[in-house]
């Protein structure tokens, strides 16, 4: 059974990522652990973390709160397909998420995190290592990022930018693989260059090293594709828009391409917020 931790703060877009994981999820088995943290009360020397999408609230109103947890779950069951194999646990305390989070993911064994993100600056911090770049950064656990009001159609266009510094495990391969699950979503192994020099024969080695390492691993359709675009985050956005993708999958390991790629990107570059979720792999 696949555990799903789901932060939420009750707004409109946590329970979209809600929402669409639950669709995302709909014929797994899945455990969904529901969770809100209340920092109130924390410890004061202990700077909190989590400030990405599900902004924490904090609420001095415990009834308030009931209220609210009540009203969650109500909304769940409104949602749910109501089948034996997903299984619901909504979980209230108090302290900080990053602490929080490590102690369910640990006590839980968790498979993946599930967030919701509202705008290109949030996404932007989520890279470059402040507060929510933490959870990347410092959580053992993939991480799916889902942008407001998007929601799940299915996986027909997948779009993977590789670093050919990098490299992919079979594990972390089948993982991205067992997310996907649809054997009809189309892999593109996404390459960005920001200039017209030939491709090193090193990298083109890698290239059909990576191919023939994934094609043992999916039965999905495979292509790689080079790119030449001065700014890689627009490359790639420009990419994913002309595809009308579905998904995103980048490695997490050591920020790489990560922090790379959002190094010098202005926030109204951005677009993977507006239509595009994201993963998070850890390698």
């Amino acid at each position: 059974m696949k555990k799903i931790l789901i932060p939420t703060d009750f707004s409109q877009n946590s329970k979209n990522a809600i929402r669409y994981s639950l669709d995302m999820f709909k014929e797994t088995s899945c455990h969904f652990f529901l969770l809100y943290v209340n920092i109130e009360g924390s410890d004061l020397t202990e700077k909190p973390i989590y400030n990405f999408g599900t902004n924490i609230i904090v609420e001095k109103e415990p009834k308030a709160v009931s209220q609210k947890v009540q009203d969650l779950e109500k909304f769940v069951v409104s949602i749910s397909s109501k089948k034996k194999h997903h299984q619901f646990t909504t979980i209230r305390e108090n302290g900080f998420f990053l602490k929080t989070i490590r102690e369910h993911i640990k006590e839980k064994e968790i498979d993946l995190i599930v967030m919701g993100t509202r705008g290109a600056s949030e996404l932007k911090e989520f890279f470059m290592g402040t507060r929510s770049g933490d959870v990347i950064a410092k959580v053992e656990c993939d991480v799916l990022v889902i942008p407001d009001k998007v929601g799940f159609k299915g996986l027909g266009q997948v779009i993977f930018p590789v670093d050919f510094e990098i490299n992919y495990s079979d594990d972390t391969l089948k993982r991205m693989v067992n997310l996907i699950s649809s054997e009809r979503a189309h892999i593109h192994l996404l390459y960005v260059t920001k200039s017209q020099i030939p491709i090193f024969e090193e990298v083109t080695v890698r290239q059909k090293q990576l191919q023939q390492q994934l094609s043992k691993i999916v039965h999905n359709p495979i292509s790689f594709q080079r790119i030449i675009s001065k700014n890689v985050a627009k490359g790639i956005t420009d990419f994913a828009k002309n595809l009308s993708a579905d998904l995103i999958v980048m490695i997490s390991k050591e920020y790489g391409l990560l922090q790379r790629l959002f190094k010098d990107t202005t926030v109204e570059e951005l677009s993977f917020d507006t239509k595009i979720p994201l993963l998070s792999l850890k390698n």
